[in-house]
């Protein structure tokens, strides 16, 4: 799994996905360097971005073995299965996961202030 990207928005108000420890250059000539995060504060992004895809994928592979199971057992099911499932899925229990996703993540960069460093040179 790739680490998460860090998304640096400029003064100007242009935004660019950079990983831990890059330097993003805006088109107006600012720079800023991803340095600044403390290291423990992204390991624990990290964390967090791991256990919601192990989420995703421990959901994914129980629905797949649920319809294998329905599959070898009664197929007429599936009509059923599959699009209820589905439904479930990214109706009710996809958008409450993001949302979760989503406050852990902000609760941990909220204090995050990246300030534009000198132009190199």
């Amino acid at each position: 799994m790739a680490p998460p990207a860090i998304t640096v928005t400029c003064d100007c108000g242009r935004t660019g996905k950079v990983q831990y420890g890059e330097r993003f250059e805006c088109e107006c000539g600012r720079a800023y360097t991803t340095d600044d995060i403390p290291e423990a504060d992204y390991a624990a992004i990290r964390s967090v971005d791991r256990r919601y895809r192990r989420i995703g994928w421990v959901g994914g592979l129980a629905f797949a073995a649920a319809i294998l199971f329905v599959a070898l057992t009664q197929p007429f099911l599936l009509l059923a299965v599959v699009p209820g499932g589905m439904l479930g899925w990214f109706g009710f229990v996809r958008p409450v996961v993001r949302r979760r996703h989503w406050r852990d993540v902000q609760a941990l960069t909220r204090k995050w202030k990246l300030r534009p460093v000198p132009p190199r040179g």
